[in-house]
C-alpha cells in the first residue's frame, strides 16, 4: 500500500512510500521495530504485525524471509 511517511516515521515528510504489512511472532516485535525500514504496522496490531518499507532499506532476501514467516502465520 501507499502511505505518507509521516504516519510511520513520525516526521514531517509529505512523501508517499510503499509498505507491506506482515505478520510476525509477538516475541520478535520489539527487536524488529528497531531495524531501519521496519515499523509498527500501519492500522494493525503492533504486537503481531509490522510495516516493511519497500524502498531498498532492507535487502530483498530479508524481505522475502519476513514474507515467508508471515505466510506461515496466516495460513
Amino acid at each position: 500500500m501507499n502511505v505518507k511517511r509521516t504516519v510511520l516515521a513520525g516526521d514531517d515528510s509529505p512523501d508517499q512510500i510503499h509498505v507491506m504489512n506482515l505478520k510476525i511472532r509477538p516475541q520478535e516485535a520489539e527487536q524488529l521495530h528497531h531495524i531501519p525500514g521496519i515499523y509498527p504496522a500501519y492500522h494493525m496490531d503492533h504486537k503481531l504485525w509490522i510495516s516493511v518499507v519497500l524502498d531498498d532499506s532492507l535487502a530483498d532476501g530479508e524481505i522475502l524471509a519476513l514474507i515467508k514467516t508471515s505466510y506461515l502465520f496466516t495460513e
